[in-house]
């Protein structure tokens, strides 16, 4: 069964890097996925700490960094202004990047709107992305696009093979996420065997749609784009997500790659987040997962 590798700092969002880092090396941890973002979870934003700062904060905890999940705006792709500062923070956000020693890096790019058609947009998300994957290439970083994404105007796997095909350059990788997954609800074992060799990171997460009842009081599919009617923050094992599928389809096509544990949560006293940690490492390990050498959990 694919190896779990990696652990997400966003589980603790509403903490500091200085009080998650040294929980996440104490669970037995030996590679970090770093989570930081505009509207929350500032643990990597411009500022403090700095990469220097973060890089000797992982050396002294013996901790690898394995990529960075950088989201600074969600843009429309038809606002001019907003996508010129997402170009110019992700270039910035890159350099740093290569001070600490992030291999990867995620650089989401796309808010749909409703305005235009999808086609359209997806063109002007490709033309930006093969940008900044370019300049990514001369600072030897690897491009991670979080794909099929519930919000973003690549959300299913069609336009995300057209996208791959426009982007030619060997630094354009895709990351995929279990809970985008378990709500789009496309057939894994198909998008996983197309990827190919252009699959490079995996996010273990649970969802689950929060049901919506009608007037005749049936369950009604919750549309896209719509983020009040889905939970993207689940703990595996509290949604609806088929954590066994997807690990024998990565066994499937052979996947090597690095596996992160991105569970999240808001507003959550650090003893309840551990507690929830436990409880979706070993709901992972029921459904087949591996854990690294050392790594502490408690059955539930």
């Amino acid at each position: 069964m694919a190896k779990i590798t990696t652990i997400s700092s966003i589980a603790y969002a509403h903490y500091t890097l200085n009080e998650a880092l040294p929980r996440m090396a104490k669970r037995g941890f030996k590679q970090v996925e770093i989570g930081s973002f505009r509207g929350y979870c500032y643990h990597f934003n411009f500022g403090s700490p700095s990469p220097s700062e973060l890089r000797d904060q992982l050396t002294d905890l013996d901790l690898k960094p394995i990529a960075l999940n950088w989201a600074p705006v969600m843009s429309d792709s038809y606002n001019k202004i907003s996508t010129q500062q997402w170009l110019e923070e992700c270039k910035r956000k890159i350099r740093q990047a290569q001070e600490v020693g992030f291999p990867m890096m995620t650089m989401a790019y796309g808010r749909p709107n409703k305005e235009f058609s999808l086609e359209e947009q997806r063109k002007i998300c490709t033309h930006l992305y093969r940008e900044l994957a370019e300049y990514a290439l001369s600072c030897d970083m690897k491009m991670l696009l979080e794909l099929p994404h519930l919000y973003l105007v690549h959300n299913d796997c069609e336009p995300v093979h057209a996208l791959l095909n426009d982007l030619d350059l060997p630094n354009v990788g895709i990351l995929v996420d279990s809970s985008h997954w378990g709500l789009i609800g496309y057939d894994i074992e198909t998008y996983l065997k197309r990827l190919g060799d252009r699959l490079w990171h995996i996010h273990l997460r649970d969802s689950s749609p929060v049901p919506q009842i009608d007037r005749d009081k049936k369950f009604v599919r919750p549309a896209l784009f719509s983020r009040a009617k889905y939970n993207l923050t689940l703990t595996p094992g509290l949604g609806s997500v088929d954590f066994s599928r997807l690990g024998k389809a990565l066994d499937t096509v052979g996947y090597q790659g690095d596996v992160t544990t991105e569970f999240e949560y808001f507003d959550m006293p650090l003893d309840e987040i551990e507690r929830q940690y436990d409880a979706g490492l070993s709901h992972l390990l029921q459904c087949g997962w591996e854990l690294p050498e050392n790594v502490q959990y408690f059955r539930h």
